[in-house]
């Protein structure tokens, strides 16, 4: 750890916008979090509650239980002392992001930084010269949470079995898939190593190994799971097991068994495993330290520090109260942004701190359906002077004031400036409020005012359907959609606003059946998911027709233009790039290209996300580390050495 992370102090904020609750609701909930119990010994190379299972014969000596070379992990501030309870919350009880924030797995992870790789449940590894090639070799004496070994046999299992079956995985994701989408090259020839070897030179295996939302999914343990896999059990009794516990075919129960949010059955390599999950009845998932936690800190204590996790299944309003009232001990991702200045002004009295950490994933957009399959509305989307009218007739700068104070960020979705992919002078194309130009744009195209309402060129008003899922938790989406609603009227376009829950969003989108998504876009590292800047799949938020015709090599779907054959051509060279700096360039013609068209039509973004911390917790970063599921979220901070003081 750098000494300069390690020396941070505390920073302050802005206010912000009005406070989201209301002082007579915060007064009539009393705060319920108490000074955690904790071992005061900070020679204890274990928490009291693991020597109390070694004392009474239950559990193996710690030496036992770590592998010869431990991960040692640099606190941020300083070592901790073992126990507490870490109280958090979430809206969604389904939601299994708490694994990849406190409990991430994977053979890499990022480091300190978040800008380069380093070694985690592989000792070391090795990469050929172009990008072909990757050699991992396992620390020895790596335990399950079960007390099982991990070896290569696990990572084969992951690999061959799982995503090699076409039932549990149809296709090849696009972090592990080789030319045409085939399975790279296998090979574990001793427990201790792997080799994958790619037909193509894949240049971002690397960074998909360090995220936490991908890594984790190699992590995979045989002995247990084998019995829920016909490779290894009779198919009868596999089918049966799966009916028996209600399930319409095996791969639904398999994945069911898979899901360590969800199965506190399922073994786990990470600092916390589920011992009781959320309920419809209780609403609280608890998570207790893995016995067989594979991390020490510089002076030989096992990790985590923290002993317990909490984690209650709350609605926003609910979850901000808390948070407000200090019930929440470390909390960013859920955290409502309206609320901020409610959780300033309490911050002193409930026992917390503030801060103010990077936002990377706020930035409210517009995505016109541009492999529509109504041909003729498909036709004008493709139309760079109609992306650009409809962009020139949004008055940004009133929905900044009227619904951020005016402290949001206004910009269009491309790589901000100064980083990886970033180009000078991006984000600003036909972004300036000019409903003259607008006008003039949509004139030129034909579209032609019929009354209040532009025609399409066979006669059709132009009239849309905004397709969304709403959301608290950052700026109102219903606000802000609404606003640009009564904009586009003013030009004649007519918007008509569709709020879906998730299950139908994702349906709509993949079934290409929509004309407008508003989600809030990535900016950073597109890379790890490209989806949102390259029609890479059927998911796509702006071409999912073009997505899938990438996806099953012009097999089905729609097939895109050469404009979009250049952007997915741009993106497989990025990603088979033999050099660092073919593939920088590759991402940034992409960024270029989308600075150029405006495939996407920016509103705003949040200027920061807030984090709250109990006061008494320890080594938490305040450097304004990224919030960003590529890292992890809050587990950015290395949360398995945070510590209640």
């Amino acid at each position: 750890m750098e000494k300069t992370l390690a020396a941070m102090t505390r920073r302050g904020f802005l206010a912000v916008g009005s406070a989201g609750l209301g002082g007579a609701a915060l007064a009539a909930c009393t705060s319920s979090s108490e000074t955690p119990e904790f071992a005061a010994d900070t020679d204890a190379l274990e928490s009291p509650m693991l020597a109390e299972l070694v004392a009474a014969g239950s559990l193996p000596e710690l030496a036992e239980r770590l592998p010869a070379t431990p991960m040692v992990v640099e606190p941020i501030e300083g070592t901790g002392a073992f126990g507490g309870t870490l109280q958090r919350a979430q809206t969604d009880a389904t939601a299994t992001g708490v694994m990849q924030s406190f409990a991430p797995t994977g053979l890499l992870e990022w480091n300190v930084a978040s800008d380069a790789s380093q070694e985690s449940l592989a000792e070391s590894y090795e990469i050929s010269d172009d990008n072909r090639v990757y050699t991992f070799t396992l620390r020895e004496g790596l335990k399950w949470s079960d007390g099982e070994p991990f070896t290569s046999a696990d990572l084969a299992f992951a690999i061959e079995n799982w995503l090699g079956n076409a039932t549990l995985v149809p296709v090849p994701p696009f972090w592990y898939s080789d030319v045409d989408q085939q399975l790279p090259m296998f090979d574990a020839p001793d427990e201790r190593t792997v080799v994958i070897e790619f037909r193509e030179p894949f240049s971002l295996f690397e960074k998909y190994m360090c995220h936490p939302g991908v890594s984790t999914q190699f992590i995979k343990p045989k002995h247990y799971l084998e019995q829920f896999h016909p490779d290894f059990a009779d198919q009868a009794d596999v089918d049966a097991a799966s009916a028996a516990a209600g399930f319409d075919s095996w791969d639904q129960y398999f994945a069911d068994r898979d899901n360590t949010w969800t199965n506190p059955d399922r073994p786990t390599m990470g600092a916390f495993k589920v011992t009781a999950p959320a309920s419809a009845q209780s609403g609280t998932a608890t998570l207790e330290r893995n016995a067989y936690f594979w991390k020490t800190d510089p002076d030989g204590r096992q990790l985590p520090y923290v002993d317990k996790i909490q984690v209650q299944v709350l609605d926003q309003s609910a979850l901000d109260l808390r948070a407000a009232n200090g019930d929440l001990d470390f909390q960013g991702y859920y955290l409502g942004y309206s609320t901020t200045e409610t959780y300033l002004a309490n911050a002193e009295s409930r026992g917390f701190e503030v801060l103010r950490w990077t936002d990377t994933w706020s930035l409210l957009s517009l995505c016109f359906n541009l492999s529509h399959q109504n041909e003729a509305l498909r036709e004008v989307f493709l139309l760079r002077d109609f992306r650009f009218a409809m962009s020139h007739a949004i008055n940004r700068d009133e929905i900044n004031s009227t619904l951020l104070g005016g402290l949001g960020i206004i910009r269009n979705p491309v790589a901000p400036e100064g980083t990886e992919y970033g180009v000078d002078g991006s984000g600003q194309t036909a972004i300036e409020y000019d409903v003259d130009r607008a006008n003039e744009l949509l004139d030129g195209l034909g579209l032609a005012l019929a009354g209040d309402v532009r025609a399409l060129p066979d006669g059709t008003p132009l009239e849309l359907t905004l397709l969304y899922m709403d959301d608290n938790q950052g700026m109102s989406r219903a606000d802000a959609f609404g606003m640009v609603q009564e904009m586009w009227a003013a030009v004649g376009v007519r918007l008509n606003l569709r709020p879906v829950d998730s299950t139908l969003y994702a349906q709509l989108r993949l079934a290409n059946d929509f004309d407008v998504d508003g989600t809030s876009m990535i900016e950073e590292d597109f890379d790890l998911e490209p989806v949102w800047f390259v029609p890479t799949g059927g998911n796509s938020h702006t071409a999912p027709g073009f997505g899938l015709w990438y996806s099953t090599s012009g097999a089905d779907g729609i097939e895109p233009p050469d404009e979009f054959k250049q952007l997915l051509a741009n993106w497989d060279a990025l990603r088979s790039a033999p050099t660092a700096d073919d593939r920088v360039a590759s991402g940034q013609e992409i960024m270029q290209a989308h600075n150029d068209n405006v495939y996407v039509i920016g509103l705003m973004k949040l200027p920061f996300q807030p984090v709250v911390v109990n006061s008494s917790l320890k080594n938490v970063r305040d450097d304004a580390p990224k919030m960003s599921f590529y890292y992890g979220r809050e587990g950015i901070t290395k949360t398995e050495q945070i510590f209640f003081e």
